[in-house]
């Protein structure tokens, strides 16, 4: 993704069904079986044990089975790396995005995955979006209320912080699908909505960033964190 990755796919895929398949699809070519779902919403994920992995959940305050981790802090498990990572819509509720990804970095083992989705700021609704309302989709000022969404995470803007955090970006989609008329129809309804997603359809035709509500990316870890190296107490 330097510079501008045109995505290897424009999927209909939730991120839930994506990430699945990934680490599924993965499995043998991962260092080890153990798999951190950090920010594990449900525990949806814990699923992944039906196909030999085992499961470990990490959240803002623990629960039940899922264990505390505040991303501005290393993992609080010490003895084990990751091969495996989820972390899915979870990079824009994070107030120091770069240090989360160097936290996740220095718990995962050389050669693990980490797989990650986040909202598309590239997205034609969301452009359409900034045009009228003047903030990215699902990043105006009640979604930081409501949903604590702080930052809207670019792919390029990504990939270099996982470049600092030890990581290299193995693939890059956009998730959600197409839009199609009479979409996604917000408080919009009829002749308005119909051109807006007319819009939309044009551009993701130009544009295939443009496709998608939500995009995903699977990093591989090929190195310690260069931050981490250079500020160990960090």
């Amino acid at each position: 993704m330097t510079n501008v990755r045109v995505p290897s796919s424009n999927l209909c895929l939730n991120r839930y069904d994506w990430a699945l398949d990934r680490v599924s699809a993965l499995r043998d070519q991962l260092p080890s079986r153990i798999v951190f779902d950090i920010g594990p919403g449900d525990g949806r994920m814990r699923k992944i044990e039906k196909v030999g992995f085992s499961w470990h959940g990490f959240d803002l305050k623990a629960w039940q089975d899922v264990s505390e981790w505040n991303l501005d802090k290393p993992c609080p498990v010490q003895d084990k790396k990751a091969g495996g990572a989820f972390l899915l819509d979870v990079i824009e509720h994070c107030v120091n995005p770069g240090l989360a990804l160097q936290h996740i970095g220095d718990a995962m083992a050389i050669g693990g995955r980490l797989v990650l989705t986040t909202p598309n700021p590239s997205w034609s609704g969301s452009r359409a979006y900034m045009l009228f309302r003047g903030y990215v989709s699902s990043f105006n000022p009640d979604d930081l209320v409501d949903n604590h969404h702080i930052l809207p995470i670019w792919p390029h803007a990504l990939e270099r912080m996982l470049e600092y955090a030890g990581f290299v970006v193995d693939d890059y989609v956009t998730l959600d699908g197409k839009t199609t008329l009479f979409q996604q129809p917000g408080k919009l309804r009829g002749l308005k909505r119909y051109v807006i997603n007319a819009g939309q359809m044009l551009l993701e035709r130009r544009d295939t960033n443009a496709c998608g509500s939500s995009y995903g990316v699977v990093a591989r870890k090929v190195s310690d964190s260069p931050l981490a190296q250079a500020y160990p107490d960090a």
